[in-house]
């Protein structure tokens, strides 16, 4: 656990970072955020390499470590721009703005790519590579949820804050660059069906976006569903035979839509 402390104002930055086993990546993001057009108040690194609890747990203790008003999540292979937290800074100054999701730009074959959330996707969006949260919304949600490991943990704090009444806003000007990620499946059972057991309306805009031509005809569309029937855990219970019919029949209706332009 590390702190890093370079300045001090009334409104302020902490910016938070889980790391595993990934000193490079962490040497090339800690570098982007000391050349910053505005300093954070504080960075604060929360090394998970030999306990590998998640990132969930990794995120809570380090919040919890600082007091500034405005928290920033970032992850360690990600790189901010150089005017990320100024950025962060102009967006919050509106006061009825309480969460801001930012831009998270990759780079396929060469080329300056994003990873930004479908445009007309509600839900299915909200990483934690570009987030940042007023401390009062992680205080009065207790931060995240820590049965969640590694996939979807902050969807779950962005749909609870949302629910809560807080305001989010789309900051596509506040931009981290994602170097070392893009295409990589990650998600898990568990983190899976404890998203759809918060709110089932909202997963069918998740399912959708697992739905394609590709994932039918290789398999993994009948995996996943097999999966989420099958998975056993103390922490949520599988779907049952009507929920899951009743799920992949919604979201393989909104993934055909869009296909169409019809959504």
């Amino acid at each position: 656990m590390i702190g890093i402390e370079p300045s001090n104002s009334d409104l302020a930055v902490d910016v938070v970072i889980p790391t595993f086993n990934r000193k490079d990546a962490l040497d090339r993001c800690l570098s982007a955020l000391q050349s910053q057009t505005v300093p954070p108040r504080s960075i604060t690194i929360i090394d998970d390499s030999e306990e590998d609890l998640g990132p969930a747990i990794s995120r809570n203790k380090g919040w919890r470590k600082g007091s500034a008003e405005i928290v920033a999540f970032t992850d360690d292979d990600c790189v901010p721009m150089d005017n990320w937290i100024e950025k962060i800074l102009l967006n919050f100054e509106e006061s009825s703005v309480h969460v801001i999701e930012g831009s998270v730009t990759t780079e396929i074959d060469g080329k300056l790519s994003n990873m930004d959330p479908h445009p007309k996707d509600r839900w299915n969006r909200f990483k934690t590579a570009n987030m940042a949260y007023r401390r009062v919304v992680l205080e009065y949600l207790d931060g995240f949820d820590e049965r969640y490991y590694i996939h979807r943990e902050d969807t779950d704090l962005a749909w609870r804050a949302i629910e809560s009444g807080y305001n989010v806003k789309w900051a596509p000007d506040c931009i981290v660059h994602h170097p070392d990620r893009a295409g990589i499946e990650r998600d898990r059972a568990r983190s899976e069906l404890l998203l759809y057991r918060l709110d089932r309306k909202k997963y069918h805009e998740i399912a959708a976006g697992m739905i394609s031509i590709k994932k039918i005809l290789n398999g993994d569309w009948a995996k996943k569903r097999f999966l989420l029937r099958t998975y056993e855990d103390t922490h949520v219970s599988p779907l049952t035979r009507y929920e899951s019919i009743r799920l992949w029949s919604l979201s393989l209706f909104l993934a055909v839509m869009r296909k169409l332009g019809l959504r």
